[in-house]
Order: C-alpha cells, then sequence, then structure tokens
C-alpha cells in the first residue's frame, strides 16, 4: 500500500510516499520532477484560470454601442444634478414621497438612496439636509397613520417587501456618509420588519410559518429553504403569498450585509450569509444567471418562478450582496463567484437589444439600475478580479451613452423607461431613478477610458485610478462577424474556459495516477 504525505523539515514541505512492503515501512521520496509536477499542480492551475479569464474579459464585443465615455467628469456630475434636481420637483414637501405612493413608495426610498450615493461620488453633503428631511417626514406621516418601520399598508397595498427594502438600503447608506446615528435607527427599523418574512431555520423545523399562515416545505433537492425573504407581507391566500423572490431577498442580503459592514454586528452577517445562500443554492441556474423566485407551501414542491422573470436586477442584487460580504470577510468562494456572475450578466444577450449591449428586460425592453449599481459596489470594494475591471466599465459607458442619448431628450432631463428609445416626455419615478442611477455610476469611472473597436481586434486602454487598476490590452483577434447574434461572444469564450481548465485537471489527474 502507498500513501502520500507532507514531511515539514526545515520549514519547507516535501512530498513523500509512504509503502508498506511485508510489515515493513518505506519512505520513498518522489523524483523532483514528480515532486514539482504535484506541488506545482494548484498554482498551474491558478495561472491558467487568470489567463482564460483575462482573455474572456478583454474581448469587447464590437456590437456594443459606444462603449467609451467622451463626457468630462464634470459634466458627468452636471447630468447628474440635473436628473436628481428634476426629480426633487415631483415629491410631495409634506410627506417627502413621490405622488401616487402606493404604486411609488419603493421608488421614494430608491431615491433616497441616490442622494446618498451622488454625495458619496462627488465626496461631498450636498444633499445631506434634504435626506434628513424626507426620511423625517416619510416616518412621521406613517406613524400617524399608524405604521410603523416604514411599512404603511395605506401606501402599499400589497405590501412588497422589496419597497421597504429601499429605505433601508437608503438609511444604511446614509448611515455610512453621514455618520448619523439616527439613520440606524432608521435602518435597523426597516431591517426587523422583513426578517419576520425571512424563512429561518425554526420555521423550516416547524414547517409552518407563523408571519405568512401557511406551511412551508423544509428542503428543496435536499437543501433548507432558510434564507429566503418573501415577495409580500399579506396573508392573500393567493399563489404569489408562499412566492420566496429575489428583490425581497436580495433586497434584505443588501442590507445586512450593509449594516454587517457598517456596525460589525454578527446578527447582520448571519442573516446576510443565510440570504446568499438561499439564493446561490435555489435560484442560481448553470448559467450563472439568478432566476426570478421560488413557491416554498408544502403545495408548490418548490416550483420556480416563469423563466420569463428572469431579469437583471436580479443577478445584479445577489452581485451587490456578495461584493459587501466580500468586503467584510475576503472570503475567496464569494469572490470567485463575483467573477462568474458578473461574467454571465454582462454577457447575457436577453438582456439586451440585438447584441448592442443596453441593458434591455423582458418585452417592454425595460431598463434596470440595480445591475450598474451592483457592478459599482463590486469595484469600489475591490471585488473584481483585474481582467474584469476593463470590460465592466465599458459595460457601463454603454448604459450611460444610451441613457444620455437615447433615453432623453436634451434638456428635458426626463427619462423614459428604455434606454433604447424613445425619449420620454413625461416623469415617471422608476424610469426617473433608473437613470439616475446610471448617471451617479459613471462619475466614478475613469476619466479617459478609450475602447477602440474594429472587426478583428479589440483594443482597450484606461487610464490608471486611485480605487480601480486599470491596463491596456489588445484582444485576441476575433471574427469579422457582428459580435451577437442570438448569443453572446462571451458565452462561447467562457465554455473554452472551462474545457481549458478541464483538460489540464485531465493532464494532471493523469500524471497523478501514472506515479501512483
Amino acid at each position: 500500500m502507498i500513501d502520500h504525505y507532507y514531511n515539514r523539515r526545515n520549514n519547507q514541505n516535501s512530498l513523500h510516499r509512504r509503502a508498506t512492503f511485508g510489515g515493513s515501512n518505506l519512505l520513498l521520496r518522489p523524483s523532483p520532477w514528480e515532486e514539482a509536477v504535484i506541488l506545482m499542480g494548484p498554482f498551474i492551475s491558478g495561472i491558467l484560470l487568470a489567463s482564460l479569464l483575462r482573455t474572456v474579459a478583454q474581448q469587447v464585443p464590437t456590437s456594443w454601442r459606444k462603449p467609451t465615455i467622451t463626457v468630462s467628469p464634470a459634466d458627468r456630475v452636471s447630468l447628474a444634478e440635473a436628473a436628481i434636481q428634476e426629480a426633487i420637483k415631483f415629491i410631495d414637501t409634506t410627506n417627502g414621497l413621490f405622488p401616487d405612493p402606493e404604486n411609488s413608495y419603493g421608488g421614494s426610498g430608491a431615491f433616497y438612496s441616490q442622494l446618498v450615493e451622488f454625495d458619496m461620488a462627488t465626496n461631498q453633503t450636498q444633499y445631506e439636509p434634504l435626506v434628513e428631511q424626507y426620511f423625517f417626514l416619510a416616518a412621521e406621516n406613517l406613524g400617524g397613520l399608524g405604521a410603523t418601520n416604514f411599512t404603511g399598508e395605506l401606501y402599499v397595498s400589497h405590501k412588497y417587501l422589496s419597497d421597504y427594502g429601499n429605505y433601508g438600503h437608503a438609511a444604511a447608506l446614509a448611515l455610512s456618509a453621514y455618520k448619523n446615528s439616527q439613520y440606524r435607527v432608521y435602518a435597523d427599523q426597516v431591517w426587523w420588519a422583513v426578517q419576520p418574512y425571512t424563512v429561518a431555520p425554526s420555521d423550516v423545523k416547524a414547517g409552518f410559518m407563523t408571519q405568512k399562515n401557511i406551511t412551508i416545505i423544509s428542503t428543496c433537492a435536499g437543501i433548507t429553504v432558510a434564507g429566503g425573504t418573501f415577495h409580500v407581507a399579506i396573508q392573500d391566500k393567493t399563489p404569489s403569498d408562499s412566492l420566496v423572490n429575489v428583490l425581497s431577498t436580495g433586497g434584505f442580503l443588501v442590507l445586512s450585509a450593509l449594516l454587517a459592514e457598517a456596525t460589525g454586528e454578527a446578527i447582520y452577517l448571519h442573516a446576510a450569509e443565510a440570504s446568499a445562500n438561499f439564493l446561490t443554492n435555489h435560484l442560481l441556474n448553470a448559467k450563472h444567471i439568478v432566476q426570478d423566485g421560488m413557491y416554498v407551501s408544502t403545495t408548490d414542491s418548490c416550483q420556480l418562478a416563469a423563466e420569463i422573470n428572469q431579469i437583471s436586477y436580479n443577478t445584479g442584487l445577489l452581485i451587490e450582496g456578495l461584493a459587501i460580504l466580500y468586503s467584510i470577510s475576503s472570503n475567496s468562494s464569494f469572490f470567485d463567484l463575483i467573477q462568474q456572475l458578473v461574467t454571465a450578466a454582462i454577457g447575457n444577450s436577453a438582456w439586451q437589444e440585438n447584441g448592442n449591449g443596453i441593458i434591455a428586460n423582458g418585452v417592454a425592453k425595460s431598463s434596470d439600475g440595480l445591475l450598474p449599481r451592483a457592478l459599482i459596489t463590486a469595484m469600489t470594494r475591490n471585488a473584481i478580479a483585474p481582467a474584469l475591471q476593463s470590460i465592466i466599465k465599458a459595460y457601463l459607458s454603454v448604459q450611460y451613452n444610451a441613457v444620455v442619448d437615447l433615453a432623453t431628450t436634451h434638456g428635458s432631463n426626463l427619462y423614459s423607461s428604455s434606454w433604447n428609445g424613445p425619449p420620454s416626455t413625461s416623469f415617471s419615478p422608476g424610469n426617473q431613478s433608473n437613470a439616475i442611477q446610471v448617471l451617479i455610476n459613471s462619475i466614478g469611472l475613469n476619466n479617459h477610458t478609450t475602447v477602440a473597436q474594429t472587426n478583428h481586434t479589440t483594443v482597450i486602454e484606461t487610464s490608471t485610478s486611485a480605487s480601480m487598476s486599470s491596463t491596456g490590452i489588445v484582444a485576441a483577434p476575433t471574427s469579422s462577424v457582428s459580435a451577437f447574434h442570438k448569443s453572446s461572444q462571451v458565452g462561447p469564450i467562457v465554455g473554452s474556459v472551462v474545457g481549458g481548465l478541464i483538460l489540464l485537471l485531465g493532464i494532471l489527474a493523469g500524471i497523478f495516477i501514472w506515479w501512483r
């Protein structure tokens, strides 16, 4: 019998084989070549993975529309501020909310977040007084209606838990940006309002969700359903009553992670990890696209929401939550998954129209501010491999140019639901908020980002940034055919990455077996 172990001598590891012959133990040292192959195998695999990831990342599809921002940083700030000021005109000064709060309630909370994000991006506190005023008015107005924790049923007839999460996100950001302890109170109020509708291990053990008054399944595919947050809070006895979806679960993940980051308290960290585990175990498909949700009552048999609901913001929320968790723990598993999610997201042709790179969800080709927000969150928290940073900047540049060129009429500061156009002539909180998110995100991109594209070679050149490393790369030749038709150019390259890794691992395994 032969087994293997590491012998530590003089603070060095050397691989030996122990052989047993006739009751005697013999220590056999492999040849230097054998030892090098075995010890260097994981290192070689890592080198190849990094190299292949770099090849994947740097090939900006030639069909992407305007992956370069030529607008000056000062003008980007001005455009973002003008869009914000346009939205402020529509806030009701008596309650701090947009008109028709039954339908726009969540949008008001999202807008609060963007006021804070603008201040963070411009390194100032311009909107701090306004954010404080809006939170006070919203909380006071809801309190007058007998509601608490930003969960006013008179405002939100269906009580979507994701709407409450927007206020928590804004409060958590404001806590970090403005260092005002009152925002910890607001964020905690939202967290404790949503937490009872998040499946706990005790709920799984009991097989019953008291707050929902429904029996729940304990596992799907042998994995616990703990960590999922329900879509709605009311007990309406409709099929959606048992839906656990990404907007709620991912929103709770991001809120919990932000609070863990700001406070260092374990209760938030554990909640964030549970949410992330639910999403990755149950809603992440083989293509690394996050599905919309799953029904968890005992009569649903773990049924997934319709595939048509695989919207870009679902993947965005998971990326954002994992990026914040990675900034806390430096867990390499989070980092690796983020790279896979990002690669899948920016190359998913289902979210683009004719492969132009512009986010366009569903039949309506609707926009989404959450995926761009997630990409910026990951970049600023050093949760993106250097090889992917250039293509992410190009992708964000595509969104920015679409918003500025196609989704608005010059000078109106009103934005449409589709970034492919046509421009809008009326105000919509959701449309405006999505556009503002992209405008704010552009502020932090490098001042000079150029992506030269031809039909044969893609050249990416970026200046260095204090927070994001960048390089000038000449990518491998690409086909003169349009980069996207029905599927993304990124997908086949990912396949070659996997194939190359499998081949390498097969060779190393063969050498190892032969050596034994």
